[in-house]
């Protein structure tokens, strides 16, 4: 004998696997007998602690208890409102049970099987427990094990019909419940985010919380969320996206550079309109403000009639460095040689004075700047020129004072005149 037996309706979400899915029982005792229970379960669930699933083809073997001595009576409800009878059958007639008993249907080398087949949907076994024995042959065919009436407000009608002769101790229910078929899959609940990044390892936040380094990818709820990537040596950059249900979101960012923190250079000249060069580049005439990377410059002023200047500028981040420069002019060449005039007689020579080294620092006023003397000894003096300190020994002494170190040459009598590299720089110098 093949007993069908059904299975739950494809509308079910997947929670009903993990929590006993419990529609309304069939038929319930109002005042149940404290001492008469019966319990009903399928073999793939004999805690009744969810709903099971078998698949269509797959056989199926119910079991039943009473705690005492009781009639049983099992029926089939399928989720299409079918009924069938399990017990009695045409092959067991016997279904009276004593206490504590545990009989199942089909038995061990019983000559039938129940059988699960479709459609797909939730069925469950009513167990009905009685001390007395009832009539059921209006509601299904013994034999035959079909039903004389379909859904369930019949069957309630009809087993209600049944046990009104017998007193409300006499009687109790049960269910058990299971699924038939696969389930369909549950609706995705989230939406994945596939976020890349140019450059990677940007640190990703979502609503202000850190979630991983790029490239990520990140299962979340649907709905609007905010994004932070960070990384170093790059501006953060912020942006909004959207996760659907079921859905792939995907984000591929490219981070801007931060520009490297610079310095101003802010250099000037007297006089001005002096062209300027770094690190041997012109960039303008004086004055001029220019923005540099942070770091070492070397800096050359250039003006015609005028000494070059050179000098070593050091840049700071978010600070401006400002260089003034007075540019020493180069003296004119000396006036052509004249014709030599005839000789006159010569005068009886005075005898020529010795000019004797002062002692001391002092400052000349020349045509083409100032100069600071140091006269250290009788035979040496020191100078501050071409931005640095030049000592000069005395090579010659007479009416003029003669300094020289082959490059720096200073002569001093009346005034006195700076010669370097053989071109007088200052002259007419007096104190």
């Amino acid at each position: 004998m093949k007993k069908i037996i059904g299975i739950l309706g494809l509308a079910l979400l997947s929670s009903a696997l993990a929590q006993p899915l419990r529609p309304q029982s069939i038929i319930v005792n109002p005042t149940p007998p404290q001492d008469l229970q019966v319990r009903v379960w399928v073999d793939k669930d004999p805690g009744k602690t969810g709903n099971p699933v078998y698949q269509f083809g797959e056989n199926i073997q119910i079991s039943v208890q009473v705690t005492q001595p009781a009639f049983v009576y099992l029926f089939s409800v399928r989720a299409t409102g079918e009924i069938n009878g399990i017990l009695p059958n045409a092959f067991e007639q016997q279904n009276f049970l004593q206490a504590g008993e545990v009989r199942t249907f089909p038995g061990i080398g019983a000559p039938y099987t129940f059988t699960v087949e479709g459609p797909a949907g939730q069925d469950r076994v009513l167990a009905v427990a009685s001390r007395r024995p009832l009539d059921v042959s209006e509601i299904v065919d013994i034999q035959t094990g079909r039903a004389r009436i379909q859904g369930e407000s019949n069957l309630a009608r009809a087993l209600s019909i049944v046990v009104t002769p017998i007193p409300t101790n006499d009687w109790v229910t049960d269910e058990a419940y299971f699924i038939a078929g696969q389930l369909p899959p549950p609706p995705p609940s989230t939406g994945t985010l596939s976020l890349n990044s140019t450059p990677s390892g940007a640190q990703a936040l979502i609503n202000g919380r850190l979630v991983g380094t790029t490239p990520l990818t990140l299962e979340l709820l649907p709905g609007r969320y905010n994004l932070e990537l960070r990384r170093s040596g790059y501006n953060p950059l912020r942006t909004a996206f959207t996760i659907q249900a079921g859905q792939v979101t995907r984000l591929n960012l490219t981070l801007v550079a931060t520009p490297p923190p610079t310095g101003v250079l802010s250099v000037e000249s007297n006089p001005s309109g002096a062209q300027v060069l770094i690190n041997g580049r012109v960039v303008g005439n004086t004055p001029l403000n220019i923005t540099l990377n942070p770091g070492s410059y070397t800096v050359e002023l250039r003006r015609g009639g005028f000494s070059p200047f050179r000098t070593l500028v050091t840049i700071q981040a978010g600070r401006t460095t400002r260089l003034t420069a007075n540019l020493i002019s180069i003296a004119p060449p000396p006036p052509p040689v004249q014709p030599v005039q005839p000789v006159q007689p010569v005068q009886p020579v005075q005898p020529v004075q010795p000019v004797r080294p002062p002692s001391g620092s002092f400052t000349y006023t020349c045509q083409g700047g100032t100069l600071v003397v140091n006269y250290i000894s009788s035979s040496q003096v020191r100078l501050f020129y071409d931005g640095a300190f030049q000592t000069l020994p005395l090579v010659r002494s007479g009416a003029e004072l003669v300094y020289s170190n082959n490059i720096y040459t200073w002569e001093i009598g009346q005034v006195g005149r700076l010669i370097v590299r053989g071109q007088v720089v200052l002259s007419n110098c007096r104190i």
